[in-house]
């Protein structure tokens, strides 16, 4: 691996389409997709549901669809016989049964690609400690940096198991590339195996319509927002303009003038209320992990301009002022100075919206993403191959 600039990725990390060619592959991957979440068969599309809660038989998993080659994916999600996922999560926070499925079924596979580390570190954790019984490749999507970056998990113990898991990794993919750091400072074992892949979206499902604009701001999600600081610094303007907080649990309804607080709703209804808006705001917490960037991309996608906090998920896809506009995420007084500032810039709202798509497209869209994954993982496995070949390599 290149020597690398601290706080600054190599070429090689962040992973170009380019870097991994996929052209003209022997047969077509053979892939374990372990997901983070349940996935239900389905007979046909439906575009009120999140594209990766569903498969459909004979088509294309999820951001697989866009894949330049043919790969064969079989899902396993989390859910369990009696909701034995739902006390797993509770009491462990992660999925031991289904990690335990995976890797025994892993062998029928030419890689192993697990989303998140609920089941992705105890599959690494199985591979590190029988690595006899599984050679098979195990590539994980690390949405949470591990167990929640420099602010989670603090147990020393927990952490050595961790690193134990990472280490039989192939492969680590993070949509955040400040997380290359953090790996490098505290999971060495896996620094050299890390590639930063940003996110991307459907721009086909997400994309402008025409249609008649309310006059409102609106803030989408239902995780990881601070909606009490958007509220106050809302409440600070004067403006007819309504805030529209799409997604809000119910317990967590706030009661101010001009703020409608409404709970989630079906993907379909929220492209709707995105497209109508003038444009989109997203108090985001400032954490050491990916979030929120799904919402803010999609919203993008539309066409729509997006105010974020200059946060580390969000600095590698906003150029400010171009794309989108950032805020202090500790200034509630810069917040509402950006609120009031698009509130009357309606034609650098639009202008930077057009932009936001343009950006989409030729960066964060899911054909983008997949074509840097599937480039990786044909790697992986090529690799997978020379080991198998060669069982003393690794001894």
């Amino acid at each position: 691996m290149p020597s690398m600039e601290m706080g600054k990725p190599s070429e090689s990390q962040v992973t170009n389409p380019s870097a991994f060619p996929t052209k003209n592959a022997a047969r077509p991957l053979r892939i374990l997709f372990c997901a983070n979440w349940a996935v239900e068969r389905l007979n046909k599309a439906d575009c009120t549901r999140w594209n990766p809660s569903y498969t459909i038989p004979g088509q294309p998993y999820w951001f697989f669809k866009h894949a330049n080659e043919p790969v064969n994916i079989e899902v396993l999600d989390c859910r369990c016989f009696w909701g034995l996922d739902r006390i797993e999560r509770k009491l462990v926070r992660c999925y031991p049964s289904k990690g335990i499925a995976a890797w025994i079924r892993s062998r029928r596979y030419d890689l192993v690609l697990s989303h998140g580390g609920q089941m992705g570190l105890v599959i690494g954790l199985l591979q590190a400690l029988a690595p006899h019984l599984s050679r098979t490749p195990h590539v994980m999507i690390d949405v949470g940096a591990i167990t929640g970056g420099y602010s989670g998990w603090k147990n020393q113990i927990i952490t050595a198991g961790c690193r134990l898991a990472v280490s039989s990794l192939a492969a680590i993919i993070c949509h955040n590339s400040k997380q290359l750091n953090f790996y490098r400072d505290k999971y060495p074992e896996v620094a050299q195996n890390a590639h930063f892949i940003p996110l991307g979206v459907d721009t086909n499902e997400f994309r402008p319509e025409p249609c008649e604009q309310e006059d409102e701001i609106i803030c989408v999600g239902y995780a990881k927002r601070d909606w009490n600081m958007l509220v106050r610094a809302y409440a600070g303007l004067r403006t007819k303009t309504r805030l529209v907080l799409l997604g809000i649990p119910n317990g967590r309804m706030i009661k101010q003038n001009g703020v409608d607080c409404i709970p989630r709703v079906g993907i379909e209804e929220m492209r709707n209320r995105v497209r109508r808006a003038k444009f989109v705001a997203l108090p985001l917490e400032n954490i050491d992990y990916c979030v929120g960037q799904q919402t803010f991309l999609q919203s993008m996608a539309m066409g729509k301009a997006v105010l974020l906090p200059r946060i580390p998920a969000v600095c590698d896809y906003i150029r400010d002022g171009a794309t989108g506009f950032l805020y202090d995420v500790s200034s509630e007084e810069d917040l509402r100075q950006k609120l009031q500032m698009l509130l009357s810039s309606d034609d650098r709202v639009e202008l930077v919206g057009r932009a936001a798509r343009a950006a989409v497209e030729a960066e964060f869209s899911e054909t983008v993403m997949t074509d840097r994954i599937i480039g990786l993982l044909r790697e992986v496995a090529q690799d997978g191959l020379k080991v198998s070949a060669n069982p003393g390599r690794n001894a």
